[in-house]
């Protein structure tokens, strides 16, 4: 039974018509509540159905990771996960039912991992050829704007891609899918830097010329700096860049599978586009240059 206290006993006691109001308003409040966990539980065993049950068990059991890259997957003031891609993954998981915690490691650590061991799933990766067969691939999980961008006052402005070659220090993430593209073609003007969330004070002190970015990513560390949205421009896009959740080559396909259904059932419930909403605050400037072929040669 219910005990009934203070002034909710006697305005029980009385008939009181405003106690009567609340109880309604919280017998509603009750079941909003259920349906709320009613429908998520729905979610969840819709997911769990189109997943193959003999290798739920094993997608369970999956190694996450991810490294600090704000935007996209970091760690708040509480130590928290957050980020864009972290809450796609995260709402794949609860689909999945997945209880165990993702590691957050330096870029370098998580590559050794994923490139070493099964079972271990890595985000955010930018897809590219040169990983395409290397990896097995959910997503994506972040789909995004991603190119060369230059100050607007730059007394060296890029027109075309030898200005690019001949250009100043272009910062760009140690080790990364842009990083090796540009190699790849010969750019000798990189500066790899190992911390992003440095980049943009690099290009505000003039100490690199220009930087490999995302439209999202960009903006988020310029609202730390004393650099305006129009004071940067995006000079050369790249032609894909989309940010995908990638598990390693000894990893079962199977297991891919399950996890591929968890994404599509996001997707397809709208959960997905919600949690991108939340970050879509896109830079929208048309590049001088052409869109290259950089990361999808």
């Amino acid at each position: 039974m219910f005990a009934i206290d203070g002034p909710d006993q006697a305005c029980a006691r009385n008939g009181d018509k405003l106690c009567a109001h609340r109880f309604v308003l919280l017998v509603q409040a009750f079941f909003v509540l259920l349906a709320t966990v009613i429908v998520a539980g729905n979610a969840q065993a819709h997911a769990l159905e189109k997943a193959d049950p003999s290798h739920l068990v094993d997608a369970l059991g999956v190694t996450l990771l991810t490294e600090e890259y704000p935007p996209f997957n970091f760690l708040d003031d509480q130590g928290h996960l957050r980020g864009i891609g972290a809450e796609v993954v995260q709402a794949m998981a609860t689909r999945l039912g997945y209880g165990k915690d993702i590691d957050v490691l330096p870029w370098k650590r998580v590559l050794l991992r994923i490139d070493g061991e099964a079972n271990v799933g890595v985000f955010s990766m930018t897809r590219t050829p040169q990983r395409e067969e290397s990896y097995q691939w959910v997503g994506p999980v972040v789909p995004i704007n991603a190119g060369i961008f230059q100050r607007a006052d730059s007394a060296s402005p890029v027109h075309d891609i030898e200005d690019l070659r001949q250009a100043g220090l272009i910062g760009v993430q140690a080790g990364g899918a842009a990083e090796l593209a540009l190699r790849s073609y010969g750019f000798e003007n990189l500066e790899p830097i190992h911390h992003s969330g440095g980049v943009v004070g690099m290009l505000e002190k003039g100490r690199i010329d220009l930087i490999v970015s995302s439209d999202i990513e960009l903006y988020e560390q310029l609202k730390n700096s004393t650099l305006e949205r129009d004071d940067v421009e995006m000079v050369y896009a790249f032609s894909s860049a989309d940010l995908y959740l990638a598990f390693s080559a000894q990893t079962s396909p199977e297991i891919v599978k399950v996890w591929q259904h968890a994404y599509d059932e996001i997707v397809k419930d709208g959960q997905f586009d919600r949690i991108v909403s939340q970050y879509g605050v896109i830079m929208n400037q048309s590049p001088r240059i052409e869109r290259g072929l950089l990361l999808s040669q």
